[in-house]
């Protein structure tokens, strides 16, 4: 009965040590699915974080901006509508940043393919989500994270930055990038 607790507590202690499997060493997932699920719970974070915070009657500051850490005109930005159950989110162009930048036709499809829409070729593309009413914050961050990786070129690896003036505070357990 002894050697069976100490196997145990032996076998605990091994598996609490060992580091979690990162997601793109998880077998079966597309490296497309690996992007997704290595910073999703980070972006539902803090749009519960600004939910919580409210006023939900306005969308003064809150919003996030993600983007491709080292390529900042690589961002899709979205907004609550007021009462939190949609949306408002945009996908850059590249018509406000600097003229070297222009999103090719190629990503430009991928948006429009993600029901992205560019009134003028000198505004970014937009659509409204629909949440639901409790808001399902996982559809703001899934659709985020699928524009990222289609339309500007993310890999699994790829590092994110974000920013929500009222989505701060500690995250949700996984690595920050």
């Amino acid at each position: 009965m002894r050697r069976i607790r100490m196997a145990a507590v032996i076998m605990t202690t091994a598996l609490s040590a060992a580091a979690p499997a990162s997601p793109q060493a998880r077998p079966g997932l597309s490296p497309r699915e690996a992007f997704v699920l290595q910073h999703r719970c980070e972006i539902v974070a803090r749009l519960e974080r600004i939910h919580r915070r409210g006023p939900v009657e306005t969308s003064r500051d809150r919003f996030v901006v993600v983007a491709l850490r080292d390529r900042p005109m690589h961002y899709v930005q979205c907004i609550f509508q007021p009462f939190d159950t949609e949306m408002l989110c945009e996908a850059s162009s590249g018509a406000y940043g600097s003229p070297a930048f222009e999103l090719d036709a190629q990503s430009q499809a991928v948006l429009r393919a993600l029901h992205y829409v560019q009134e003028d070729p000198r505004t970014n593309f937009s659509r409204t989500i629909f949440l639901g009413d409790p808001p399902n914050l996982g559809i703001a961050a899934d659709l985020m994270l699928a524009a990222l990786y289609d339309a500007y070129g993310a890999e699994p690896d790829s590092a994110i930055s974000i920013t929500a003036p009222r989505g701060g505070g500690a995250g949700c357990g996984t690595p920050t990038s």
